[in-house]
């Protein structure tokens, strides 16, 4: 609550004044408790708005006196921001003057290096051409004494020349003869070295011819016999296997037959087609018919019990033998 009251100082003092009015009031009252007084109530009434106009003036007083303060303090800010500007001012003129110094410096040094370096220039232009021109006549000197040196030089070696010439053709056409005499002994060899190669190649190629003869006689003889004795070895091996698949078929044929009784009606018998499917180990697995001209189906009835009674079927001697699809003849021993 006090924090509220800060909020509205007016208030505040107000709230005090009241305050103090009633202790005011109490204490006169005890002071002339013995002296009962009649205290009007228009006489407090106008003591109280005489104390709250007192308390108006003061407030506005107090006011005036913080916008004074206030201005004050604005004009002493405005003031030292005026007086910070005109420092900066004055530091930046001079900084400026300071540059302009230092600029006028820098290019009265650099007029006065550009013209002792015109003069070092100009000094060692003519140190150069005094130079060139000592060498250009010593270069001239120097080329005479080379050319009369170059002629004499010359000279010299034509002679020489003229004489290692002289030399070097006696040598060449000495050389020359022998290199000749010497290509004709090569050619000669060559020649007699051809033939001979020759002659061994002819030999070696007649020798080859014959062996690769001999060779290709002995590969047909050899593939002849080995075809021979295949051949005799399939037939053998398809005779055998054509005996014992007629003694498989046999053997099925016989247990179908064993396992057959003749229908009891009078019925055609002829001769029929079984087709059998089997498994591994013989377990039949579906019993058919191919051909089976004038069978009744009772006929052919009794052939599949017999076939299915005959399961498993027998094995076959060579494995090779065994059919998933086996196709053979029934006829009934007995009419």
């Amino acid at each position: 609550m006090f924090a509220e009251l800060l909020k509205h100082p007016r208030a505040l003092v107000l709230s005090l004044l009241l305050h103090l009015v009633v202790i005011v009031l109490m204490v006169v009252n005890l002071v002339f408790a013995d002296k009962p007084l009649q205290i009007k109530a228009g006489q407090v009434a106008k003591t109280v708005q005489a104390e709250m106009v007192d308390l108006e003036q003061i407030e506005q007083q107090n006011k005036e006196k913080e916008l004074e303060a206030k201005r004050k303090a604005e004009a002493a800010q405005q003031k030292k921001q005026l007086e910070a500007k005109k420092r900066a001012e004055q530091k930046q003129r001079e900084a400026e003057q300071k540059r302009k110094q230092e600029d006028a410096r820098k290019a009265e040094l650099k007029k006065q290096q550009a013209e002792q370096k015109r003069k070092q220039e100009a000094a060692l232009k003519q140190e150069e051409k005094q130079a060139a021109d000592a060498q250009r006549k010593a270069d001239e000197k120097r080329q005479a004494d080379e050319k009369r040196q170059a002629e004499e030089k010359r000279v010299v070696d034509e002679k020489r020349k003229a004489e290692e010439k002289r030399i070097a053709d006696e040598k060449r056409k000495v050389e020359e003869a022998r290199i000749a005499e010497e290509k004709r002994k090569a050619e000669e060899a060559r020649i007699a070295e051809e033939k001979r190669k020759a002659e061994e190649a002819r030999i070696a190629e007649e020798k080859r011819q014959v062996e690769e003869a001999r060779r290709k006689a002995e590969e047909q003889r050899q593939r002849a016999e080995a075809e021979l004795k295949a051949q005799m070895v399939a037939e053998e091996r398809q005779r055998k296997l054509n005996t014992l698949r007629e003694a498989y078929i046999n053997a099925i044929r016989q247990d179908i037959e064993r396992n057959w009784y003749k229908p009891d009606e009078n019925v055609k018998m002829p001769l029929c087609e079984v087709l059998i499917e089997q498994g591994p180990g013989g377990i039949i697995l579906n019993v058919s018919f191919g051909a089976c001209d004038g069978g009744t189906p009772i006929y052919r009835k009794s052939i599949e019990n017999a076939v299915w009674k005959a399961d498993p079927l027998p094995s076959p001697a060579d494995p090779e033998l065994f059919e998933r699809r086996l196709k053979l003849e029934f006829k009934p021993i007995t009419q």
